[in-house]
Order: structure tokens, then sequence, then C-alpha cells
């Protein structure tokens, strides 16, 4: 039981340690990332339609 608490006794001492960032710059970051994640996934979005309907037409103009 002694090893234990000492341990989290190092845990709470290197926690204390650390330079948390402001909580403005995480809102900021976490805003930018969903941003870019919906910009990258609606340009997916219109590669896989373009590429689905360039490959309906090459596969039913072969099936003629």
């Amino acid at each position: 039981m002694g090893k234990i608490l000492e341990f989290l006794r190092a845990v709470r001492a290197e926690l204390n340690k650390v330079s948390w960032p402001e909580r403005k710059l995480v809102t900021r970051a976490t805003v930018s990332v969903i941003i870019f994640s919906l910009i990258i996934g609606i340009y997916l979005w219109v590669l896989d339609l373009a590429f689905t309907k360039i490959l309906y037409a090459i596969f039913s103009l072969r099936g003629s």
C-alpha cells in the first residue's frame, strides 16, 4: 500500500509541474479541428460522388 501512495504522490507532483493551456486556446484549437475535419469530410464526400458517377457511367456503357 505504501508504494501505491508514493506513486500517487509522485504523479500529483508531476501534474503540478505541467503547464496547462488556457481555456480560450483549447476552445480555439477544438473549433479549428472541427472546421478542418468538416472541410476534409465534405471534400472526400464530393470526390466519392464524382468517382461513383464516373465508375457507374463506365460500367453502364460497357454493359450495353
